[in-house]
Parts: structure tokens; sequence; C-alpha cells
């Protein structure tokens, strides 16, 4: 026989006996027959998150109000689009989002539009707002509340208003926008 077929068939009979032993390893491993000490409790043995594929789990925005108030029980008060320079623009919103592995994070983002198109204010990674739970339930609901100012010298007219929620651990997200317009209170009797 060839010699340069027999090195070939002993090196795919090698792999082929690499590729049994590593699956029957890993199996045992899954089935808790061979336990694995490690340093680190907080990371999994079989750690699969680089398989790219969509987790099951749904993220809604259900409420999305602008409000010149938000008390602390989330409550809104005089729901408005219209706004005047310096006054506080407050706004809720609720989500509701499927846990993994009885774990719900829910992170937010905004950002405002002038009416240009020009973004005057986003919230980046850096000041994102985040909510963290554990929870065992099929679905969780959750209150946001914030507010922002408009400064006075920016143009008149129809803001935009553009969140972006996301639930990282489902790779979820959802982005809903409101339109808002920002103009110097009129005083009666003086025309503009």
């Amino acid at each position: 026989m060839n010699t340069k077929a027999a090195g070939m068939i002993e090196l795919i009979v090698f792999l082929i006996i690499i590729v049994v032993t590593s699956a029957t390893v890993l199996l045992l491993i899954k089935f808790n027959v061979v336990t694995v000490k490690t340093d680190s409790v907080s990371e999994p043995v079989l750690n699969a998150e680089f398989i790219p594929y969509a987790r099951e789990g749904s993220l809604i925005v259900k409420e999305f109000q602008l409000c010149e108030y938000v008390d602390e029980n989330y409550l809104c008060y005089a729901e408005t689009s219209e706004f005047e320079f310096g006054q506080p623009v407050h706004f809720r919103f609720v989500v509701e989002s499927t846990p993994y592995n009885g774990q719900l994070v829910v992170v937010k983002n905004y950002r405002i539009r002038g009416p240009n198109g020009e973004v005057l204010l986003d919230v980046g990674d850096e000041q994102r707002k985040q909510f963290d739970l554990r929870s065992m339930q099929k679905t969780e609901i959750v209150l946001f509340k914030d507010y922002f100012i408009v400064e006075s010298g920016l143009p008149r007219g129809d803001y935009k208003m553009e969140l972006v929620v996301e639930n990282p651990l489902i790779t979820k997200t959802a982005v809903v926008s409101r339109m808002f317009r920002i103009g110097e209170a009129t005083q009666e009797g003086i025309e503009e």
C-alpha cells in the first residue's frame, strides 16, 4: 500500500477519535455525569453565546406620554404636546418585556431633534438608564419616567423625541418617536 495513503488514513482515524472523544466529554459534562471545578461560578462551562440565533421573547412599548409633570407614582399630569422654552418636558412610558433565564434587563436611550432635524440632545451609552430585575414571570411590566428642558435661543417649531428601548438579553429593540411643539407663551393683546 502507498505510504501516503496509509498516512492519510491514520490522520483521518485520529481526527475522528478526537471528535468522538470531545463530544462524549461534553455530553458527560452537560448531563452532570462529570463535574468541572471552576474558579468563576458566573461563567458556564459550555458557553454557547457565540452562536448567532434569535432568542425567544418580546419587547413592547405600551404607553408613551409627554406631560407637564410626572409624579413619583408615574402618573402623568396634563398630557400635552405643546411646551414653552425653559419648561421641563416630562415623559413616561410603559415597557412589557420577557425575562431570559430569570433575569430582565431593560435599557433606555433617547434623542431630541430640532425643527430642521439636527440632534440637540443625545442620551448616549454613558447616560443611559437601565432597569435590572430577577423574575420568573412570563412577562414583566416596567415603568420609566424622565424629563428634559429645551432652552431658549433655539428655533420655535416641531421637535421630535426618539425613544430607543432594548432588552439586551433577548436582543430585542423598540424605537418609538413623538412630535411636540416648542414656542414661547403669548401674552394677551400682543401679537407675534
